[in-house]
């Protein structure tokens, strides 16, 4: 055979030869894997087209609606009978057919609103509603039909501020959570009724230990950039505490807390909203469990974002300490939205099992300690996972969902079902590929456009089962 040197052209037609091959043979071969033999599997890419229906790009920040322009928006919306059956048919509500009152309590406590009465909903949830995503368009909904205004309750050191606030601090503070690893809970396990509080160190020098500061961004609807009433709630005295409020860069209030005292709150209420708030904190922390920014009446709704939880240490925190901060409130409406975070680390149907007995747990804990609130279940959405060069859903997700499901009906609690909102197996993919993109590369939490759909689609839910009791 002739010895002969390739030049770069002829390299570069070589691959391109191979290239070419390669792409018939996945383009006519069926099947993602061509088996050589019971130990060697050749994979190859596959060609897909996909057809994606446009979606109406639509701003992220919305300012408030004149009355009439919303009553034109709903009518206008209820001409395209298809479209309302099969927005019902994915995000209504399911109950057991043994829950004759439903959310009836939800809807008289609305009811009972006025200008001097103010009613909570309380959205727990795990990363996929951080930062507000869903949560947002639920309060904007309820705060433009049944009155309010603000942002509901902050933790003091947020892993990710609100759309509508901007949150800074300064001093050296600890988190302790009780869906965390031992080492940083609360000993007596006692965190307020979002499950986390803080503390900040003594820094000894002139001046405030610790500062924290909240005011309004664009980012947010109109109402809940308003706030007028402020809560900040706190355990036993660890020793002499000061707490300068400033609004508006204006020394507002001074509070102290003295060495006996046990655990409470400070309220402070504004003649106008408040554009920014700022606390110095000087002297010994005690525990922090959170602020409230709150209008002066109407619907206050709370997004209690729990990174990495599972949705069942509830139980573990103290239930005296927890029966006691939810009773500071007039709640109407608990949102437990979990198991995204178990997903993954299921094996088998017995783990499934397991996890739906402790989570019925939190339910119980929650009717026990709240029994006029009313409980919405939302189940995971669609998760995947790469295997090979595929995504796929996760084996789990449907079983997750379905014991969830069963759990809340079991309990006479309403059920939402992400899961089947999205298109069930394989939606997230879908979601992964629209473009825009409604959920990110890592297949699991939605973009801030997908949370937008997935809130609008539980509005929907919650707008249409209210609709039922007038």
């Amino acid at each position: 055979m002739k010895n002969e040197q390739r030049n770069p052209l002829q390299i570069a037609i070589f691959f391109l030869s191979i290239i070419l091959v390669i792409g018939i043979g996945s383009y006519l071969n069926p099947s993602a894997e061509i088996s050589i033999n019971e130990h060697f599997t050749l994979r190859a890419p596959q060609w897909k087209l996909t057809v994606l229906e446009p979606i109406e790009e639509e701003p992220l920040v919305i300012e408030d609606l004149s009355k009439d322009t919303i009553v034109k928006e709903i009518n206008k919306s209820r001409t395209d009978e298809r479209s309302k059956k099969t927005q019902r048919r994915l995000s209504t509500i399911s109950f057991s057919k043994n829950d004759t009152l439903r959310f009836k309590s939800f809807s008289k406590s609305l009811e009972r609103l006025d200008l001097k009465t103010s009613l909570r909903i309380l959205h727990y949830g795990d990363s996929q509603i951080e930062g507000d995503r869903m949560t947002r368009e639920i309060r904007d909904f309820f705060q433009k039909n049944y009155g309010g205004n603000g942002a509901g309750f902050q933790n003091l050191t947020p892993f990710v501020p609100m759309a509508a606030v901007a949150h800074t601090t300064k001093g050296e503070w600890y988190r302790m959570v009780s869906f965390g690893r031992k080492n940083q809970k609360q000993e007596q396990g006692r965190y307020g009724l979002s499950g986390i509080s803080n503390r900040y160190k003594v820094q000894n020098d002139v001046g405030a230990d610790a500062i924290v500061s909240f005011k309004p961004r664009k980012y947010g609807y109109t109402r809940a950039r308003k706030f007028s009433r402020f809560e900040l709630f706190h355990g036993p005295s660890k020793g002499p505490l000061e707490i300068k409020w400033f609004a508006n860069d204006t020394l507002w209030r001074i509070e102290y807390l003295d060495s006996n005292a046990s655990g409470g709150s400070f309220i402070q209420i504004a003649t106008d909203p408040v554009q920014e708030l700022k606390l110095e904190f000087t002297g010994n922390s005690p525990d922090l469990y959170g602020i409230s920014l709150d209008g002066l009446f109407g619907v206050n709704v709370d997004n209690i974002s729990m990174r990495g939880a599972s949705g069942t240490s509830f139980t573990q925190m103290d239930e005296f300490h927890l029966s006691q901060e939810l009773k500071n409130h007039p709640i109407g409406l608990i949102i437990l939205q979990f198991g995204g975070n178990s997903v993954p680390y299921f094996k088998s149907k017995e783990s499934v099992s397991r996890y739906g007995d402790s989570f019925v747990r939190q339910i119980r804990l929650f009717r026990r300690l709240v029994p006029s609130a009313n409980i919405l279940v939302i189940g995971p959405s669609d998760m995947a996972f790469k295997a090979g060069l595929n995504w796929v859903s996760y084996p789990f997700v449907r079983e997750v969902r379905d014991i969830m499901k069963k759990v809340a009906f079991d309990e006479n609690v309403g059920f939402f079902d992400l899961f089947a909102l999205m298109g069930e197996e394989g939606s997230m993919v879908d979601w992964v590929n629209q473009s825009p993109p409604l959920a990110g590369p890592d297949y699991i939490h939605f973009t801030p456009r997908g949370a937008q759909k997935v809130g609008r689609a539980i509005v929907a839910a919650l707008e249409f089962e209210l609709s039922t009791y007038e």
